[in-house]
């Protein structure tokens, strides 16, 4: 009992003794505050922000009545033509969209384009939270059809995409944006599942010796190329620049 009384007596006089030392926590670092010299998209209006589209497809984006298979008036190459479109909504009939869009590529430039005026959009609203949900699902929704375009035929995929924007489209007149990062399994199943890409197809795509022409203007940046082509340049044959940014005289 003495040496139990003599322990606690030291014990309040070296308080180090029974209190565990204070775990010393590093602070999380801290990050730049964002600097940006370029105007704001909130001081200038879409039709200036994008002056080779159409004032009326700009407007039709806006207000979310734009139609999946219409992406080719965001494409200044192709060559619109409505007639060769069946009608197309959420209780439409299945559609041939393939002779404006016969490869990935041909969406690819437009939906990109259409992206961008629906962040600008989001952006001139001042909505930092909005514009960052669609930049994100952009990306990722441009990445999954990649990957579904590796893996099933064109034309599936194509079927995939304008159901999955339509759906995409009702959720957006509600304010969501979220769900272009998000793979609909439902559609999956409709469309693209049964629609395999059949091996010596993937073989012939992937070995083709047939030069990108999309690559050596600068508008297909993906690689390996989505229509399997091969990236080099048209003047010198390297492959570590395209035709546009050759050196060679």
């Amino acid at each position: 009992m003495t040496m139990f009384r003599a322990f606690a007596a030291l014990a309040n006089q070296s308080p180090g003794l029974t209190t565990p030392l204070a775990t010393q926590v590093n602070p999380p670092p801290s990050f730049p505050a964002f600097i940006s010299t370029d105007q704001s998209p909130a001081g200038k209006s879409l039709p200036a922000l994008f002056p080779a589209i159409e004032t009326s497809t700009l407007l039709d984006i806006a207000r979310h009545e734009f139609r999946p298979l219409d992406l080719c008036k965001l494409d200044p190459t192709s060559k619109f033509r409505r007639a060769d479109m069946e009608r197309t909504d959420s209780n439409g009939t299945r559609f041939t969209g393939t002779k404006d869009y016969p490869t990935f590529h041909n969406l690819l430039i437009p939906l990109t384009t259409y992206f961008s005026v629906l962040q600008a959009f989001a952006a001139s609203s001042g909505d930092a939270h909005a514009t960052f949900v669609i930049g994100h699902g952009a990306a990722r929704y441009i990445s999954h059809l990649t990957s579904l375009n590796q893996k099933y035929e064109w034309t599936a995929v194509l079927q995939y995409h304008v159901h999955f924007h339509l759906s995409r489209r009702q959720e957006m007149l509600t304010g969501s944006y979220a769900g272009w990062a998000r793979p609909d399994d439902l559609l999956l199943t409709e469309f693209c599942l049964g629609n395999a890409r059949a091996m010596s197809s993937v073989r012939k795509s992937t070995g083709s010796s047939e030069t990108c022409f999309a690559y050596n203007k600068g508008s297909c940046t993906i690689s390996p190329c989505p229509d399997g082509r091969v990236h080099k340049c048209r003047k010198c044959g390297a492959k570590d620049h395209p035709e546009k940014d050759c050196k060679k005289t």
